[in-house]
């Protein structure tokens, strides 16, 4: 029964550091970093809160997965919550709260009593404002309760908000006098609001700031050094079918590597996957490194020119403009989905088999995760990938340089031919029954829909916001919305199944705002019909 009630938070399951979304540092790495973290941890502190502040690709989500196992152990690690640009539900801050009261509450039973007799009295407390959820959901029932713990949220920089000033940011400075037991460690790129945020008046003088791109460099090359020694002894052991030399690598050439990361793990990571290449001689690979120009600086040259090196060798052998118009379409659909899709989704979505997916993808593994189970999703393994594809400067190959406007109008098409399919009661279901009474719903519409027709009813419109205008694309858009709304119960039965019947609304007016935008009266008019 308390669970059940503790279910009304909707906490993000997979949002805490059990999910494992990241590898935490290799041991004999990040000491310094993870010791002062640590000390901070254990002894009392006038600054109970620690912004690790570090560039992209400097390993914070690594550390602060390493620190968030490290204090769960020692006990006082009582939540955390893993930001992510790439799922809608990890990038929205209205998540954040709720999911960190539910980890509280199942983690201390004093805590778990208080949140219940909050949620009973207000059900709906998960969907009020941050100031609100931060009072209701975390100070009230942590008050008087003496809980000591540390809570953990990594990568904030990745949620979305349009604030000046980070908005959870400006109510934990609010609030954060009544929790003196509670530490909170946060992650984040060095973003105005970010930074913004933590010089408040009354967040400033309680927060210790470390500027990870900022340790001493011989420290961080020296992580690196025994990074990458380690992962390329471990590569030569693996690939036994080669006469690779005993000694393999040379340490010149570990060197070479080590300053060709510029500091940057995210660098010396890429490169490692790059090197393990599976379909290659890893030495040959390695030389590939080795021969081009030597990068000092921090920042994404360096990672540029290694993706661009990834990218020329993945597709050395195409040549047709063609061609590379599907392999944009592949890397467009992977890059801008709200939500990240699995082989067999994305060949539903864009109409190609899963093994020309696999095809496309398969020299690029060393910045894409591509699961060998065609039904697990496709992962980047860091957002400076996809920021370099979408930026015509730092992309100067126009074959594969992503244009988000031309995709995410390619995506909107495919998403409502998907939606098209559907028909009524898809999944058999007897006259009015409620959601709440079908055993295993989810697997109900895995085996009945699929996921791939429940992400395009999701997000057609999403992907439609984010077009270019055009007079021939909105002929395109009418004429397949209105066959929808001709036919809108399959969609709207979906969205109800789903308990995403809210975006059936949120979705008719992004596509009355964008007709209004692109197509004037006439347009708008006729979809109007259609809808009332």
């Amino acid at each position: 029964m308390d669970l059940e009630i503790l279910e009304r938070l909707e906490p993000v399951c997979n949002a805490g550091y059990k999910a494992g979304h990241h590898d935490k540092c290799l041991p004999g790495t990040r000491k310094s970093v993870l010791t002062n973290l640590m000390l901070w941890a254990k002894l009392p502190q006038d600054q109970n809160v620690f912004w690790l502040n570090g560039l992209a690709g400097t390993g914070k989500s690594t550390i602060a997965q390493s620190f968030s196992e490290a204090v769960a152990q020692e006990g006082l690690l009582g939540a955390s919550f893993f930001c992510s640009r790439d799922y809608l539900d990890r990038k929205e801050l209205k998540h954040i709260f709720p999911t960190l009261a539910y980890q509280l509450a199942c983690h201390y039973p004093n805590f778990r009593s208080q949140i219940i007799r909050i949620i009973k009295e207000d059900p709906k407390i998960a969907h009020s404002s941050l100031i609100s959820q931060l009072e209701n959901l975390l100070v009230n029932p942590l008050s008087g309760k003496n809980i000591s713990c540390i809570i953990v949220i990594d990568a904030l920089d990745e949620c979305v908000d349009n604030e000046p000033s980070s908005a959870i940011l400006s109510v934990l400075g609010q609030f954060i006098k009544h929790l003196p037991l509670v530490k909170f460690f946060i992650t984040g790129r060095p973003e105005p609001r970010i930074r913004t945020g933590f010089r408040l008046p009354l967040l400033e003088p309680i927060t210790q700031i470390f500027l990870l791109h900022e340790v001493d460099l011989t420290s961080v090359d020296s992580d690196i050094q025994l990074y990458l020694t380690q992962r390329l002894a471990e590569i030569s052991k693996q690939r036994s079918d080669l006469d690779l030399p005993n000694a393999w690598p040379h340490e010149y050439e570990i060197e070479a590597l080590t300053k060709k990361s510029s500091q940057l793990f995210i660098f010396a990571s890429t490169m490692i996957r790059f090197i393990e290449s599976g379909n290659h001689e890893p030495d040959k690979r390695l030389q590939l490194l080795l021969s081009t120009d030597s990068t000092t600086h921090e920042g994404h040259a360096g990672i540029d020119s290694l993706y661009s090196q990834i990218l020329l060798y993945a597709f050395l052998n195409v040549h047709k403009s063609e061609e590379f118009t599907v392999i944009r379409q592949v890397l467009g659909a992977i890059v801008l989905a709200f939500n990240p899709l699995s082989r067999k989704e994305l060949s539903i979505i864009l109409g190609f088999s899963t093994s020309f997916i696999s095809t496309t993808l398969r020299h690029l593994h060393s910045v894409i995760l591509v699961p060998s189970d065609e039904t697990k999703e496709i992962r980047i393994f860091h957002k400076s990938f996809p920021d370099f594809l979408q930026d015509s400067e730092r992309c100067t190959d126009v074959r594969l340089c992503i244009n988000p406007k031309a995709h995410h109008r390619e995506m909107a098409l495919r998403c409502l031919e998907l939606v098209k399919r559907l028909e009524i009661n898809p999944c058999s279901l007897p006259p009015f029954t409620m959601n709440q009474d079908i055993v295993d719903l989810p697997q109900l519409l895995r085996n009945n829909i699929g996921a791939a027709i429940v992400y395009a009813c999701t997000y057609w419109a999403r992907h439609l916001k984010l077009t270019a205008a055009s007079e021939d694309f909105a002929g395109q858009i009418v004429d397949l919305a209105t066959n929808m709304l001709q036919n809108s119960p399959p969609w709207i039965e979906l969205m109800s199944l789903i308990n995403h019947l809210e975006e059936v609304i949120h979705s008719m007016n992004s596509l009355l705002d964008w007709l209004d935008k692109v197509s004037g009266s006439y347009l708008l008019f006729s979809i109007k019909v259609y809808i009332y």
